[in-house]
């Protein structure tokens, strides 16, 4: 990747959010693994500024004092949306009411002119003071969402009515997004910087706005994550924002975070089971997944993990690079042709499901277009 920005590469843990009970997202038994690069650590809005300009840092200076201790890089979200503090409201800050789950929530509308200025500068604060900080290895641009970290946003019937009724429009919402990725590249210049996508309300118009923005604007500083990473939504339920995510592989850099613990929920995972969650995620030129703590620390997954973390490690070299090892030579032809006379699925560079010219002429093209 050009420039002297570097996104994070590897495999990280999509540890429990930091709420100040017991170790925070730096878990010790998860941080001390060789195989774990880092982990993500979530902190409320609320919790880092409980009071109009005040700030009280120390649970983030924590965690990342406790990931320097362990030698492992922190992925940073501040979580927004219901998070967002509480004071907003005596500002006369718009505040969109839904149900999550059993719970009434609320938060900010984002589109509010008091909630993005309160925003931005907290962004910029954010940065003022960690905007160094070589153990923060990427930083997500967040938003008021439906969780305050993806960019969905409340979707029932009765919320899509209340949006309306609360002057939602496309090109508001995908406003607000771009708004706060500019603050997040802004704030944090020596960082890569990373943004969720979604369908919002059932159309992919947002995020494919919110992504080309960031392409036009930000060049390969901004990168794109799927939170939402299974083989099943990728395939069949967000086909364009898989469609988005195999883009930013190229153009910028990529995450994943799986959906699901195979260890509570293994029916959930592929019919390969969790190799076929990560196969797909590194097949289209991801190299940094977040997964579950309970699968980092579930024994019979250890050995999958290690592999893992190997191949997340190796630079991405496009669709050519069959063997996976960063460069293109001749054993990656060796390896396409080889598949290609078994039939094996990856071999199918046209998607058709058929095994012809037209695959060996993808794969070509591939070859020749090199290493992004």
């Amino acid at each position: 990747m050009a420039g002297e920005i570097q996104p994070p590469m590897g495999l990280y843990c999509s540890c429990p959010p930091t709420t100040g009970n017991g170790n925070g997202s730096v878990i010790p038994e998860v941080a001390q693994l060789d195989h774990v690069d880092g982990v993500l650590v979530r902190l409320e809005w609320g919790t880092l500024e409980p009071s109009p300009g005040v700030y009280d840092w120390s649970l983030l200076d924590e965690q990342i004092a406790r990931a320097e201790l362990y030698g492992i890089k922190v992925s940073l979200a501040v979580v927004n949306g219901n998070a967002a503090p509480s004071w907003l409201s005596a500002l006369g800050v718009d505040m969109f009411s839904f149900q999550f789950g059993t719970e009434t929530r609320e938060m900010p509308v984002p589109w509010d002119s008091t909630f993005q200025s309160r925003w931005t500068q907290f962004i910029a604060d954010l940065g003022a003071r960690y905007a160094n900080e070589d153990t923060i290895s990427l930083v997500y641009a967040t938003n008021s969402s439906r969780n305050g970290f993806e960019m969905q946003l409340p979707f029932t019937p009765t919320d899509q009515v209340n949006w309306a009724n609360a002057g939602y429009s496309d090109a508001l919402y995908a406003q607000s997004w771009t708004d706060a990725i500019d603050a997040f590249v802004d704030a944090f210049p020596n960082h890569p910087v990373s943004h969720e996508v979604h369908p919002v309300l059932g159309s992919d118009d947002v995020a494919n706005e919110v992504y080309q923005h960031a392409r036009d604007t930000h060049g390969d500083a901004v990168g794109v994550l799927a939170a939402w990473w299974m083989v099943h939504n990728a395939l069949d339920v967000y086909p364009g924002m898989f469609e988005i995510l195999q883009d930013a592989s190229y153009e910028s850099h990529s995450q994943v975070q799986v959906a699901n613990s195979y260890t509570n929920t293994p029916d959930r995972f592929s019919d390969e089971g969790y190799q076929g969650e990560i196969d797909l995620a590194i097949e289209s030129g991801v190299r940094y997944m977040e997964v579950w703590n309970s699968d980092l620390l579930n024994a019979s997954l250890t050995d999958l993990m290690i592999e893992t973390a190997e191949r997340l490690n190796t630079p991405f070299c496009g669709a050519g690079d069959m063997d996976e090892n960063g460069v293109l030579d001749f054993f990656d032809v060796s390896a396409f042709l080889g598949s290609f006379g078994k039939s094996d699925p990856r071999a199918d560079f046209t998607g058709d499901g058929r095994f012809d010219f037209f695959d060996i002429s993808a794969f070509l093209g591939a070859y020749s277009a090199g290493c992004p």
